[in-house]
């Protein structure tokens, strides 16, 4: 999903690395800090698959900074990787739609408009699973594992009043 946040923090103008990732920390930081290490990886795969562009520069003193950049097919990639199906892993699964939905405003209405809609499908489907858990007979939870699964529960719930206030916001 760094690919996804770095797509976007280049979509206004070239960075350096430092300036990606302080800008990735800025406008994503409530729910991811990647480091350096991350990013560069992400970088190199982007520039391999033609996704990205790498402008070397010379400071007055003789630095050397690499300046990142979108090649003309990155529009095409990011869809790609958007639409990529999300993880069954619940802990993925969360930090997967907080990506997708900090990057939204990049795609079309209707390809927004289709990810939200496949999105409550998603969490009704959740939702209906943990209470299903919640209430089987033949399942020994122990107290702390019955209130846990309610907070998913109640979580799953919020998300999906959330996601109908994104649906609104979508066609004002």
């Amino acid at each position: 999903m760094i690919e996804l946040l770095i797509l976007y923090s280049l979509n206004k103008r070239e960075r350096t690395i430092y300036s990606l990732r302080a800008d990735i920390h800025e406008k994503f930081g409530y729910f991811t800090r990647p480091s350096v290490g991350t990013i560069h990886p992400a970088l190199k795969r982007l520039k391999m698959a033609n996704i990205v562009t790498v402008r070397e520069a010379y400071s007055d003193g003789g630095k050397k900074s690499s300046y990142y950049g979108l090649a003309s097919s990155w529009q095409k990639h990011f869809r790609e990787l958007f639409f990529t199906p999300l993880s069954e892993n619940p802990t993925l699964f969360f930090t997967e739609i907080q990506t997708k939905i900090a990057v939204l405003s990049l795609l079309e209405n209707e390809d927004r408009e289709a990810f939200l809609r496949d999105l409550s499908l998603k969490l009704e489907t959740f939702a209906l699973d943990l209470k299903n858990t919640l209430e089987d007979e033949y399942i020994e939870l122990d107290e702390f594992q019955k209130l846990l699964l309610k907070k998913n529960i109640q979580d799953v719930e919020n998300y999906l009043a959330f996601t109908e206030k994104l649906k609104n916001a979508g066609n004002n």
